[in-house]
Formats: structure tokens, C-alpha cells, sequence
């Protein structure tokens, strides 16, 4: 009788261990999303924005699901970046110097009327200043940019 407590007690350990060595741990989804933002990093407005966006930051805002939002400036020629924006396909959100900056660009010309204004937080106004979700941004990205968006059209 104790021999065969032993033994199912030896097969249960077997089972249990060969249950859990087959078990795959789940990868974490990521923690973040990133805001990668297109803008013109010498803008008259520039100082400004780098302002908005440490006080985006520090109030530690998240997408519905939990993910902690960050930004990040995409840092290269503002002109060039604009001109082949089709290119960069990280970008989720782009704020023009103004609504003429969208040039030759078709994309952005395209969504420039459903283009928020941002001037109130930046303290820019009565000047224009348009924030474009491009139309292939979606899911976790769409809702962190747009949270940037309406935080900056809250005034100071």
C-alpha cells in the first residue's frame, strides 16, 4: 500500500513537471507606446512644445489599456522630413509651423481640414497651428496621439 502511494505520487511530480516544462511563458506586451512626432525643432514655437511635452509626460498619461504614452521628436531636416513624410512610417503625429507647410505634400494636404489647431498650448495664438494624425496611424497609437493633441489644446 505505501509502495503505491510512492509510485502516484513519483507519476503526479512526473505529470506536473512535464506540464510545466511544456508551458511557453507569454512575451509582456510592451509598457509603452510611443508618440514618434514630427515637427520642426527650430520653430519660434519650439521652446514651447518641449515645454508641453515634459508636462504631457510628467502627468503620467496612458492609453486605455494602461500603456504609459511617451513622445519623441523625430530629429532631422523639418523640410526634407515634410517632403517625404510617406517614407517615415513611425510617424504618428505631425504639428505644422503652419497650415503652408503642408507644400507639395498630397497626404498631408488631404488632412489638413480635419487638422486640430494647437495653438492655445503652445501660446501661439491667433496664429494656426496644425497637429495631422496621418490616416495609417491606428489602434494604441491613434488614441496616445490624439490624448498629445488634446492635451495641448488645453491653454497653459
Amino acid at each position: 500500500m505505501a509502495q503505491r502511494l510512492k509510485l502516484a505520487v513519483a507519476i503526479s511530480l512526473v505529470l506536473l513537471f512535464a506540464l510545466f516544462c511544456g508551458c511557453q511563458p507569454r512575451k509582456p506586451k510592451s509598457s509603452t507606446v510611443v508618440v514618434h512626432l514630427l515637427r520642426n525643432l527650430n520653430s519660434v514655437y519650439g521652446s514651447n512644445l518641449d515645454r508641453r511635452i515634459l508636462d504631457f509626460e510628467g502627468s503620467n498619461p496612458r492609453v486605455k489599456s494602461g500603456q504609459h504614452i511617451d513622445i519623441q521628436s523625430e530629429t532631422s531636416d523639418y523640410r526634407e522630413m515634410l517632403r517625404k513624410l510617406a517614407s517615415y512610417e513611425n510617424v504618428s503625429l505631425v504639428i505644422l509651423d503652419s497650415p503652408e507647410d503642408v507644400g507639395s505634400n498630397s497626404a498631408l494636404q488631404i488632412a489638413l481640414p480635419q487638422a486640430t489647431n494647437v495653438c492655445a498650448g503652445l501660446q501661439a495664438c491667433p496664429a494656426i497651428i496644425p497637429a495631422i494624425i496621418p490616416a495609417q496611424v491606428s489602434g494604441n497609437d491613434r488614441e496616445a496621439a490624439q490624448a498629445f493633441i488634446d492635451f495641448l489644446q488645453k491653454a497653459q
